[in-house]
Order: structure tokens, then sequence, then C-alpha cells
């Protein structure tokens, strides 16, 4: 049997190529894809401008669901997995035995580096170690969440985004029951907090967003959002406190546009937390300490989703939320290209794209 994959040959250009799919070793797993979610960084990794770097040739997508076709002994009795399985699997491997992957919560911090998708070369077996292929092998170090029977893999795919979301309000926010948050950025992040923070008692809550998030806007309200704010329309340092109540607790800034830093340490409450995890591409921020320092501004930044993408799967596999409506742009296997390029310069009601595989 043989699988096709959508290979990164070098910065910048992709092949179709075909690989033999062989049986997994006793601690592998062999998964036949279904459907890989377009990370926005995956346009960055293409062109190897996200560090640590990527190793070439490269299947990306690490942002995967699929089922289980064949499973070693070794690893069926690890993930107490079997044939049939539906499973995500998260994106970081962890060696098990550093400091960091003796923490809970920061093994994404493991170096070297392992990711699927992103440091995983395609040049050595198995070979098939990213989501952009018919199959993918799962190796020695990888998490993986079983979903529901009825979760659709449209949903599935989104475990480490909808993780990032959890972690960004339960982990870094430390928020709970009756705080008010303020969000910056309606894009998967945005709604992924969102959801997250609902599933915490969070409220009320006030998405902050563009003239173009209009649907984003629609969908946000879909999954229970108080109140959305047009940043071009209106200015969120008079609008949101007004619907909030008074200065939201914490402000999470998904953008990375630097002008939106600045906003959320305007906005936010005294004492108040800032999660930022939008990555600028290493633009400057300008930040007034003075403003820090007097109203006692805790800001906190990270990235990745290590520990919490078991509270996300729960989440997906409720089925409380129709987080497949995120995916609102599918695409072939062979039309790669053109995902990787509406991910990079979105088309007028653009969510997220996913590279949907037969047999959804």
């Amino acid at each position: 049997m043989k699988a096709k994959a959508m290979v990164v040959v070098e910065p910048g250009r992709l092949e179709l190529k075909e690989f033999e799919v062989v049986p997994p070793t006793k601690d592998q797993i062999l998964m036949k894809t279904r459907a890989t979610s377009i990370c926005a960084s995956d346009p960055k990794i293409f062109m190897n401008a996200v560090p640590p770097g990527g190793r070439f040739p490269l299947i990306m997508g690490h942002e995967i669901a699929g089922e289980v076709v064949e499973i070693g002994q070794e690893a069926a009795g690890l993930h107490r997995l079997k044939v049939g399985d539906r499973i995500t699997v998260e994106p970081m491997l962890v060696c098990g035995h550093c400091e960091w992957c003796r923490t809970e919560f920061n093994y994404h911090k493991c170096r070297p580096m392992r990711a699927y998708g992103w440091t995983m070369a395609a040049d050595t077996a198995p070979y098939l170690l990213g989501g952009d292929a018919e199959h993918m092998y799962i190796v020695p170090g990888s998490l993986v969440h079983k979903l529901g029977d009825d979760t659709p893999f449209l949903a599935g795919c989104f475990s480490s985004v909808m993780g990032n979301g959890v972690r960004w309000v339960k982990y870094l926010g430390q928020m709970t029951f009756g705080q008010s948050l303020a969000i910056s950025g309606v894009g998967s992040q945005g709604l992924a907090t969102l959801i997250a923070a609902q599933e915490c008692g969070v409220g009320p809550i006030a998405m902050m967003g563009l003239d173009r998030d209009e649907h984003r806007f629609r969908l946000a309200k879909e999954f229970g959002a108080d109140f959305t704010v047009n940043i071009e329309m209106e200015n969120p340092l008079d609008v949101v406190p007004n619907l909030l109540g008074g200065s939201p607790d914490v402000v999470i800034e998904t953008s990375g546009a630097p002008s939106a830093i600045v906003t959320a340490i305007d906005l936010v409450k005294m004492m108040g937390r800032v999660v930022c995890i939008g990555v600028s591409g290493r633009q400057k921020t300008p930040v007034d300490f003075d403003t820090l320092v007097v109203k006692g501004v805790h800001i906190l930044a990270d990235h990745a989703q290590a520990g919490n993408v078991k509270d996300a799967v729960r989440i997906i596999n409720s089925r409380k939320y129709p987080i497949e409506k995120i995916h609102n742009f599918r695409y072939s296997l062979e039309d790669l290209p053109r995902a990787l390029e509406h991910t990079a310069n979105p088309p007028e009601g653009f969510i997220k794209g996913v590279v949907a595989f037969n047999s959804l």
C-alpha cells in the first residue's frame, strides 16, 4: 500500500509524493488521516521562517485527527487504543525525562524540539510524520487522545488549538467564575479562548475585531460571546468597560499586532492580567512601563498547549459547540498550496482552512 503526501522538498516548494506504507513497529501507531487543520504558522513553516526551523524534506501538518488502522502491541497497551479508534495527537513529542517533561504544563519546552509537521523530516523511516499525508505514523513520545464515536474529524483536528484556548484562560489567565474577559482577535485562537472561557464560568465576555470579522462575530455569538466590538468603528477603551460593567479582569490578546498589545495593557483593570499569545513577526511593541507599574499589570506570554489538550478533547467530545464550523474553508490534499495562500492572505469570509481527506 502507498500513501500520498504533500512534501516541502525545500523552503517554498511543495511536491506530491508517494510513500510505501509498512506495518507499524511494536511501539508505533499507523493512522489514516481524516482531517488536518491549517495552522496560521504553516505558511511560515513552509518558508522556514519559524524558529527553531524545520528539516527538509518535510511533511507539514500538526493539527490532526484520524483513525487507527494498525497498532503495535506496546503502543496499544500504552495508549489503550485499538484498530478503528478515532484519535487526535498533540503536536509536541516528549522525551519523558528532562526537567520540562517532568512538569505537567511545560513539557513543550523539551529540547531539542520534536514536533509533527514541523521539525521531523521525511528523509528517514517512518517518513510519514505530518498530517499532510493520507497516512501518518505516531511514534514513541507522542501524546494521543481518543475522540468520541460521534465527534466529527473536522472538530477533532481542532484539539491543539482548543488546548491553546484552555491554556490562555485557565493556566495563564488563571480565570474563574464571574470574572470579566476581553478577547482581542476573532480568529481560531480567539474562538477557542471564548469556548474555554465559557467552560470555566467566565463572564461577561467581549470579543474585539475588525470590519472584516463580521462573519467571525456571528460565530462568536453562536458560541456564547456576550458582546462583540468592531474596533474600527468604536474605541474599545471606552466601549468595552461600559459593556462589561468595568475594565476587564483579563485581556487575552491573540492577534500579535503591536497596537493591540498596547490597547490590551491600557484596557485591563488595575492588577489585571494581559495574556499575549499572538506572534507579531518580530515587530517591536512600544510598552509604557510607567503604566505597567502604576496599574500593577501582569503580562503573561507562551505558546502551545502542554497539559491542556485533555480538557480540550473533553470539550470537543461534549459536542456542546459546533466546533467544526470554524473550519469553513476545505481543501483536498493536492490543493494544499491554495490552503496555505488563503491562510496567509485570507479571502472574504475565511476563518480557518482544513485539508479534508476522503470518507470524512
